[in-house]
């Protein structure tokens, strides 16, 4: 399956509505980034596993880079190239286990 070119990040005049993608890319930078200081360790341990299950659904969806992706995702890389690359993988990872990922994440699981 191809990915979209979705914007990752839409304004909707409350806010943005934000693609998958977009969020694995925030995760990554709540994780990984040495100037977010707005999570509490809790909040980066959550991150860090919703980030593993998001690249373990990409996995098992068929996607074949998560190892490259998730080398990129901690070096801060936020090129298309990365873009294009967390697109792919939420498009295997597939809507339901999407779904899935994301109500265990709203239940704080």
């Amino acid at each position: 399956m191809k990915p979209t070119t979705t914007p990752l990040f839409t304004p909707n005049g409350d806010g943005y509505d934000i693609q998958p993608a977009g969020v694995l890319l925030i995760l990554a930078d709540t994780v990984y980034s040495e100037d977010c200081n707005d999570s509490t360790p809790a909040g980066q341990g959550r991150a860090a596993r919703m980030i593993d299950s998001i690249l373990a659904a990409a996995r098992a969806g068929g996607y074949t880079q998560t190892d490259i992706l998730h080398t990129l995702l901690v070096r801060g890389e936020r090129s298309k190239r990365i873009q294009d690359m967390a697109r792919a993988a939420c498009a295997a990872a597939g809507n339901d286990r999407m779904k899935v990922i994301f109500d265990a994440m709203r239940k704080g699981k």
